[in-house]
């Protein structure tokens, strides 16, 4: 008799998106985080997520490409990611579109502020998204 192939339950969304500010030590410069993940983990390698960026104005474009292979001898496990440093920002309100593979869109905005409580603040979150969005206030 064979035994049914247990499936992990579907998961809500398919991405994390994890945005904070930091500041980087060799440029002397503040930026901000976009850091890009998958839910999924995978078995044989800890890919690295491939993706485009563009900005026009006050609209940030991240188009979701793929994966590809991590280069190096040794393979782990674990999800895919990339992260992308936004360096010359403003502090105002960015329209940030994150595209997969010319399919699923998702829109929100992002408000940078002076604020150490809080410099930044998602809102107007797509009800139907794919990705979930984080920042550093979130716990």
């Amino acid at each position: 008799m064979r035994t049914k192939k247990v499936k992990a339950p579907p998961k809500k969304f398919e991405y994390l998106l994890y945005i904070s500010k930091a500041h980087d030590e060799l440029k002397k410069k503040d930026y901000i985080s976009f850091r890009f993940e998958t839910t999924k983990e995978f078995l044989t390698f800890q890919y690295i997520l491939k993706m485009d960026f563009r900005q026009e104005d006050n609209n940030l474009f991240f188009n979701i490409l793929g994966f590809s292979a991590p280069i190096g001898d040794l393979s782990r496990s674990g999800t895919a990611g990339t992260e992308y440093r936004l360096y010359d920002f403003k502090n105002t309100e960015y329209c940030i579109i994150v595209d997969k593979k010319d399919s699923d869109k998702s829109k929100f905005k992002l408000f940078i502020q002076r604020s150490k409580l809080e410099p930044v603040k998602v809102s107007h979150v797509s009800k139907k998204s794919f990705i979930e969005i984080k920042s550093q206030n979130d716990s």
